[in-house]
């Protein structure tokens, strides 16, 4: 090496410069392998958010699977819901037709049942009125009757009495036959 007054102070300066740079670079260095450090343990704090961030990924699938498990088998009760309703509602308007069937033929029968209760009560005015008028006939014959048996009496009276006078008129004619022819 050689040496020279000025040259020294160069080198040194040089050397200092240099030692200067190296130790720019050495704490540059030192900065970045914190940095690298920093990144590193950020990269693993991350890595374990990834991994636990899957696990709540793997966690939701399960559970979204076993929710669409589930929403299947209540779409499925659902259909099965809605035909046993479409059934219901089969059944409720066959029972409506009924209904409104057995209303009119009521209606029918209400309309018949008037028309005989019509039919009883003029019935009935004429078992009244002809209760009645055999009543007056029963009255009339009652009348009659008695007026018949008092004639008939009567007229016993006067056979009862013809035949007696006859006797007597015949007994008197006898009586005189014999007198005349005897």
């Amino acid at each position: 090496m050689v040496v020279c007054k000025g040259g020294e102070k160069m080198s040194e300066q040089l050397l200092e410069k240099i030692l200067l740079v190296v130790t720019d670079i050495q704490k540059e260095l030192q900065d970045i392998r914190e940095e690298q450090k920093a990144i590193r343990e950020e990269q693993r704090a991350i890595r374990e958010e990834q991994m636990a961030i899957r696990e709540e990924q793997k966690t939701f699938r399960e559970e979204i699977n076993s929710l669409r498990e589930e929403m299947n088998a209540f779409r499925k009760e659902q259909q099965f819901i809605r035909e046993e309703q479409q059934a219901l509602k089969n059944g409720q308007k066959e029972l409506y037709d009924l209904m409104n069937a057995l209303l009119h033929r009521q209606d029918e029968t209400d309309a018949k049942l008037e028309a005989l209760t019509m039919d009883v009560h003029h019935m009935r005015g004429e078992m009244t009125a002809m209760k009645q008028e055999i009543h007056a006939l029963n009255e009339k014959i009652d009348s009659h009757y008695e007026q018949f048996n008092e004639r008939l009496n009567n007229l016993q009276l006067d056979v009862d009495f013809t035949v007696h006078k006859t006797t007597m008129t015949e007994r008197e004619l006898f009586k005189m036959r014999n007198r005349l022819f005897s």
